[in-house]
């Protein structure tokens, strides 16, 4: 029976140990404990606020990341101090240990207070191991306690840089006239003046802050759970944005505009897509073909009358055709093949960024999320949309860093 004990307490202070490590130090989150635990609690939290108003469901959601890092802190130091306390237990026979408080002897629950004891450090002098090998195992479960709290502190700050790092990706689509609401009107301030050099360095900040966020948040996938109770710090709001600013300023204007040549554009649409991915995985939502794009000749005749037209996206393409084209001061191109083939590389993309926006919103229970009255799509709006005025005033680029 002894034996038991002391392989059931290996047992649970390796499985601890090994999560702690992978989930801390590793790529990927690739704790097997802890990150599923932490997922549980936020199903179930999501659950009962469900049953909430509206207005206070982000109140309660906002403990969310909180009461993640307490659950996985909880499941950490719980796992040693049981793994370590079992290990005791096995032990509490004859003389190996020294009892000298009241009501107090061998037992499972003096085994626990004396691994718990050892871990914090501080030591217990109710209870004292009295062969050699018990003593150095209460030395090394002290030294474990300090490489343990160092882990946890590591994946904290961890968690709380990627919180961090979506702060700063959300604050590049503010601008200073407001428009935060239609991410092609927030793009009117970069072109108020022929020089570009400003949507350049804007561009080069939101593709470092998204690499960085995206690379943090593989390896503490928890930080993804985090709700601000803000509309303009969250990550569905971050998805629409740049998802939109990349299909408008890569299919929005003519190939060979200085804008949509950018290779900086091209970089930032495959790190889109690699996050589209790592999502996809994580929440295992289903992502349908995209659309079929309409024949030339039906594009040709909506491009040139400028008619309403029945497809959803082709009409959305027209609609962005004709506003980047405002926002450039440019006349729309007289030779529709040009834009048609804008159009054939531009659907895919918008759709599965439409997509991805979709599912995470749903997920996180993002509350701007409306129907689309035409199709009964359900697509994420972050505000009312403001009128589009190109006039609006430049951002400073000297704020903007250089690269």
């Amino acid at each position: 029976m002894h034996a038991y004990w002391a392989t059931l307490g290996i047992i649970v202070l390796g499985l601890g140990l090994v999560d702690v490590f992978l989930t801390a130090l590793n790529y990927d989150a690739s704790g097997f404990i802890a990150i599923r635990l932490c997922a549980l609690q936020w199903r179930c939290l999501r659950g009962i606020t469900g049953r909430l108003p509206r207005r206070w469901r982000p109140v309660a959601l906002r403990q969310v990341t909180g009461l993640n890092i307490m659950l996985a802190m909880t499941i950490w130091l719980g796992s040693v101090i049981a793994g370590y306390g079992l290990i005791y237990y096995s032990q509490m026979y004859e003389t190996n240990f020294q009892y000298d408080g009241r009501d107090l002897g061998a037992g499972l629950f003096a085994a626990m207070y004396f691994s718990a004891a050892q871990l914090a450090t501080v030591g217990t002098s109710q209870i004292s191991p009295e062969t050699g090998a018990l003593r150095a195992l209460s030395i090394l479960e002290t030294l474990t306690g300090v490489g343990l709290i160092t882990l946890i502190l590591t994946f904290l700050f961890g968690v709380y840089q990627v919180v961090r790092d979506l702060r700063a990706l959300s604050s590049n689509f503010v601008t200073a006239a407001g428009g935060v609401g239609d991410p092609v009107a927030s793009l009117a301030p970069y072109f108020s003046q022929v020089e570009l050099s400003c949507l350049d360095n804007h561009l080069r900040s939101i593709s470092e802050s998204f690499w960085s966020y995206a690379d943090g948040l593989r390896q503490h996938h928890l930080a993804y759970y985090f709700q601000s109770g803000r509309d303009q710090f969250s990550l569905p709001y971050v998805l629409q944005m740049l998802g939109q600013w990349l299909a408008a300023l890569r299919w929005g204007l003519p190939a060979d505009h200085p804008v949509s040549t950018q290779p900086l554009l091209t970089q930032m649409s495959f790190q889109f897509e690699q996050i589209a991915d790592y999502l996809q995985g994580q929440i295992g939502w289903t992502n349908p073909a995209a659309p079929r794009a309409v024949s030339f000749e039906s594009f040709s005749a909506a491009y040139r009358t400028g008619d309403a037209t029945s497809d959803r996206w082709l009409g959305r393409f027209l609609r962005l055709n004709r506003d980047m084209a405002r926002l450039a001061r440019l006349e729309l191109a007289v030779d529709p093949r040009e834009a048609h083939r804008r159009y054939q590389q531009w659907l895919p993309f918008a759709y599965r960024a439409e997509q991805l926006t979709t599912a995470v919103s749903r997920d996180l229970d993002y509350q701007p999320i409306v129907h689309d009255g035409d199709d009964n799509r359900t697509i994420v709006r972050i505000a009312p949309k403001i009128e589009r005025n190109p006039t609006n005033q430049l951002p400073d680029c000297a704020s903007e860093p250089a690269g």
